[in-house]
């Protein structure tokens, strides 16, 4: 039941109705630094203030927080059909993406989808079994130099890793020589989209403002990037001699509907898409993942004993995976606990009603994965950190009470392939050495994805 359920009286703002409750335009001024310095916890603020659907007070457009797993369900899975992407969100999103799959609204998604599926079938998405266990053991070998007690940045180390898998399990490409420009131009341009989204004004591409200049030079490197990967697909192709597994860009090189296949800069966007979200989501989850291992002594032990009881010392596959069960529970928790990607925009197509208030055509509903996974109509002690909440045996999640790959037709494609890496890693770094925080709580800073304030200092030691 929706605890807000109830009779509001329209109000008329500037052009637009108020239909649901929420701040005046004065409390929302008071708010305006904290709503930037820790949006994330804005919106639980507000949907513990002002109950399940809020309205802001803008008078030009209409914009509701809608939090409770009903009306989250409604939006993202129930009536997806009404609610598209053309929101600031992914408008500024696809100033990096292009007119990639997670940016695409309606039709030019629906195509896009068709043809990026079959690149994660099953067998596809076993490639990164391998490829996981190969650049974790690269970073274990630099770990390897250290002295115990060494402080090492989890975040940097899980943003490099996570690239490198996402470059050899997707493209055939090893991003290794090229992985820290990469994925500094990736972090500089989320960066610049997001201070875009915050800004009332914002100047055109063109325009070399500071924030421009650092825009451009990252996407240059991104589109240097993508080039390197087609490059050396062509040398390979046709090359004697060369052996090697089908792999996401061979299938979207072969892509073909009744319009053809994808055009350069279709193939462009998808590449930078799977760039962007397919290394920097499951980082972001992976440095959260051991943060939340290391601060809890006795989860770390469990799954230790878990680790070394299946894998006996040897290195994990793909097929260990359903014997790995806390392990998994673990990745699950960690991504309900601090989901990637905090927040989501969608437009509603034609009017609606959510949590008993009526919602118009046009207006802006965010939904923060953040907020629901703390709501509690959505989770028990929802705060704690949890593992055995995904533990086989455990009750089934109700729909739209877990949303770090969203619900409904546009859950992340990618899904299996982040969920089966993060696993592979954790486990095969559980292997060798024990992680614990070597500071105070690290600050959660809300971007495009959630990451910690200044990088996650852990210290490292070997397993005795």
């Amino acid at each position: 039941m929706n605890e807000n359920v109830g009779k509001f009286e329209k109000k008329k703002l500037g052009k637009i109705f108020l239909t649901a409750p929420g701040p005046t335009t004065k409390q929302m001024f008071s708010q305006l630094l904290r709503a930037r310095k820790d949006p994330a916890g804005f919106l639980v603020d507000m949907r513990k203030k002002y109950g399940n659907v809020v309205q802001f007070p803008l008078p030009i457009l209409p914009v509701y927080l809608v939090t409770h797993p009903d009306d989250v369900d409604r939006v993202m899975r129930v009536n997806a059909k009404n609610y598209g992407k053309r929101t600031i969100q992914y408008e500024n999103l696809a100033l990096v993406t292009g007119d990639g799959l997670l940016a695409a609204d309606t039709d030019t998604w629906k195509r896009q989808r068709k043809l990026i599926q079959p690149a994660f079938h099953h067998e596809a998405i076993m490639r990164v079994g391998p490829d996981t266990v190969l650049v974790t053991d690269r970073m274990l070998n630099k770990w390897e130099k250290l002295t115990n007690n060494t402080i090492i940045d989890v975040d940097d180390d899980m943003m490099h890793s996570a690239l490198e898998i996402v470059g050899r399990s997707l493209f055939g490409t090893d991003l290794a020589g090229d992985v820290e420009k990469t994925a500094q131009a990736t972090l500089d341009a989320l960066d610049i989209i997001v201070a875009r989204a915050r800004t009332p004004i914002t100047f055109p591409k063109w325009i070399p403002t500071p924030n421009n200049r650092k825009l451009a030079k990252a996407l240059k490197q991104l589109d240097g990037a993508v080039q390197r990967i087609l490059d050396e697909r062509k040398k390979m192709t046709g090359v004697a001699g060369v052996d090697r597994d089908v792999d996401m860009l061979d299938l979207l090189l072969a892509a073909h509907d009744e319009e053809g296949g994808l055009n350069s800069k279709e193939l462009r966007d998808q590449i930078v898409t799977f760039i962007v979200a397919g290394h920097e989501t499951v980082a972001s989850s992976l440095t959260w993942t051991w943060w939340l291992i290391g601060s809890h002594p006795e989860v770390q032990l469990k799954l230790q004993k878990e680790v070394d009881e299946v894998l006996n010392g040897r290195a994990p596959n793909v097929k260990d995976l359903e014997n790995l069960p806390y392990s998994k529970a673990i990745v699950d928790e960690a991504l309900r606990v601090f989901p990637p990607g905090w927040v989501v925009s969608r437009r509603s197509l034609d009017k609606d009603e959510l949590g008993g208030y009526e919602i118009p055509d046009k207006a802006v509903v965010i939904i923060s994965p953040w907020a629901t996974h703390r709501h509690p109509d959505a989770w028990n002690s929802a705060e704690s950190f949890d593992p055995t909440r995904f533990l086989p045996d455990a009750p089934t999640p109700q729909k739209g009470t877990y949303l770090p790959f969203g619900i409904g037709p546009r859950m992340c494609i990618g899904k299996d392939f982040a969920i089966l890496e993060s696993v592979l890693m954790i486990s095969r770094i559980a292997q060798k050495w024990q992680l614990s925080p070597a500071g105070g709580e690290p600050v959660p800073r809300a971007l495009v994805m959630v990451r910690p304030e200044g990088g996650l200092p852990m210290y490292i030691n070997r397993r005795s």
